[in-house]
């Protein structure tokens, strides 16, 4: 079990699990997004409303000052709004630029960039996604684009590799794509945003029999189903994680503030909070 006075030396924390725009403003479940510490890169992915609450709540502690990385899969409001203030922390105790932030080309253009203007002067490295693009927010660590399908709007997955890590991977909101099998393949632990019960043609997110099938082409040794929905929310934990069970691959389903150690997931333990 996960040592509760420390971290692990690689993880992922959840700081909310809250999917659609109707469970982040009712605040059933927590908006935050996805802190990461893989090797040398400790950031935040969708930081969105209360991502920074959340951070300084957070037992063990976390701080926005010791974040390296930040990363927007896409641009809207509930897996973005908390990214300028994370990126002040982020360069609070520098006078030189610092740090690295990666999001997509429509968060960035002149007139309607998520990122403030004079946020970007702050920072070391900014980069725009494209599909297959690798990059290496810190030394030793990539992560790799994979375009998605969602509402009109720029929308990537992404892929960590690193020395001496675990491969592991994140759906976030999408339609299903019939190459995801090909691209996740070597994840040994993937998250998949999963809004829906069932599928809704009109609405580009996952559903828990796309999130079935797609574990069931590429069979990780982990995955966690994040982003849920009402109705998910109602089914409640144990029998999402009991109609995605496969054989060889543990599934749960997130709780806000669950941390996974990410050596642990693959290795055939499963660290709860």
């Amino acid at each position: 079990m996960l040592d509760k006075t420390r971290y692990p030396d690689n993880f992922i924390r959840f700081l909310g699990t809250a999917g659609t725009r109707f469970i982040m403003l009712s605040q059933r479940r927590a908006s935050g997004g996805i802190w990461f510490s893989c090797g040398a890169s400790r950031g935040v992915i969708d930081p969105g409303p209360g991502s920074l609450v959340r951070i300084c709540e957070a037992v063990p502690p976390i701080s926005p000052v010791d974040i390296n990385t930040l990363i927007l899969t896409h641009r809207h409001v509930d897996h973005s709004s908390d990214l300028n203030v994370l990126a002040e922390g982020m360069t609070l105790k520098s006078l030189e630029p610092r740090g690295f932030v990666l999001l997509t080309e429509d968060c960035f253009e002149d007139g309607d960039s998520v990122l403030l203007k004079y946020m970007k002067k702050k920072i070391k490295k900014i980069a725009l996604h494209s599909d297959g693009a690798i990059f290496e927010p810190a030394a030793g660590v990539s992560v790799e684009s994979v375009l998605h399908s969602h509402h009109g709007v720029e929308c990537y997955g992404l892929i960590f590799r690193g020395s001496g890590l675990p491969v592991w991977g994140l759906v976030s909101d999408t339609s299903p794509l019939e190459n995801f099998p090909e691209r996740y393949k070597d994840c040994e632990l993937i998250v998949i945003n999963t809004a829906l019960l069932l599928p809704r043609p009109r609405l580009n997110h996952m559903s828990l029999s796309d999130a079935k099938s797609l574990l069931a082409r590429i069979r990780p040794r982990a995955a966690v189903i994040t982003h849920m929905g009402n109705e998910l929310l109602d089914m409640g934990s144990g029998e999402i994680s009991r109609k995605l069970s496969l054989p060889g691959t543990k599934v749960t389903a997130a709780e806000d503030g669950m941390t996974i150690d990410l050596s642990g997931a693959v290795n055939g333990f499963y660290p709860d909070t």
